[in-house]
Parts: structure tokens; C-alpha cells; sequence
């Protein structure tokens, strides 16, 4: 889902080869107590989050891609990171039962005479309740990433 993904760019100012990347699983886990592993990519790395080594399950540690382009005398990290696997296909499946949820309501109220319209808010408010778990806590799980590795290389 690219409604979750989010984006960081950082430049380092001075040429680093991709080789040297693969020691950010060990430095993300040493600065947000997360295991990542590394996979080495024809434009950069990818960094998976490693639930069977963490202490409890945060569904919202994302998977990192990273775009590494050599400028001049700098390089370029674009970081991309988006929930796993397992969160998206959970948030599509809540999606389109609330989906489901409202229209049975819609259809409930033009066919009956209800006495309240509050039946029609309860697929909404939990539409955006989960959007808003999601998005924050995938935002603030991706910036701590980053802010490792910028911590690292600069």
C-alpha cells in the first residue's frame, strides 16, 4: 500500500561505496533495539526487519529500501520505507470490510426509518482510527531508522 510509504533523502559528503552499507543492520539495532537484515541490490540495499530476534512483535517496524547514487564528491541515500508484507495485506482486508460495513449501513438506512444516523460513523471512525495507528506509528518507526543511519554516516 503506497498510502503508508514514506520517504527520506540524505547526502553524505564524501563517495561511499555500497559495501560499506552492510553494516547497517548492526547499526540500526544498536540505536532502535530492531533487527534488520541486509540484502545488497542492483541501485542500493533493502533492509528487512527480523521479528524472530526482537523481543516482542512492533507490526509497524517497516521494510527500508535504499536508493544509494554517487554525485560528484557526495552520495546520495534515498530511503523508502513502507510497512511489511503482513501489515498491508492486514490494512487492505480492514479496509474493505469497512468498506463492506458502510455500505450495509447505507443501505440499512434508506430501507428503514432508523432514528439515528450514528450506525453510518462507526465504519468511518474505524477506518481512521487504523489509518492514523498505521501511518504514525510506520512514520515513527521509519524516522528513528533514518536517524540512525544519518547518525552513522555523517
Amino acid at each position: 500500500m503506497k498510502l503508508f510509504t514514506e520517504i527520506a533523502t540524505h547526502c553524505i559528503n564524501k563517495n561511499i561505496s555500497t559495501n560499506s552499507f552492510e553494516i547497517l543492520p548492526e547499526v540500526i539495532r544498536q540505536h532502535t533495539d530492531w533487527d534488520y537484515t541486509y540484502r545488497q541490490k542492483p541501485t542500493g540495499c533493502s533492509l528487512k526487519p527480523t521479528f524472530r530476534n526482537m523481543p516482542y512483535r512492533n507490526s509497524f517496524v517497516p521494510e527500508i529500501d535504499i536508493v544509494i547514487s554517487n554525485r560528484d564528491s557526495q552520495t546520495e541515500l534515498q530511503m523508502i520505507g513502507q510497512p511489511v508484507k503482513f501489515v498491508r495485506v492486514f490494512m487492505a482486508l480492514w479496509f474493505s470490510f469497512l468498506l463492506a460495513m458502510e455500505v450495509f449501513f447505507v443501505i440499512l438506512a434508506i430501507t428503514s426509518n432508523l432514528d439515528s444516523l450514528f450506525p453510518l460513523f462507526i465504519p468511518l471512525a474505524m477506518c481512521a482510527f487504523g489509518y492514523l495507528l498505521c501511518k504514525f506509528a510506520t512514520k515513527a518507526t521509519f524516522n528513528s531508522v533514518v536517524k540512525a543511519i544519518k547518525k552513522e554516516f555523517y
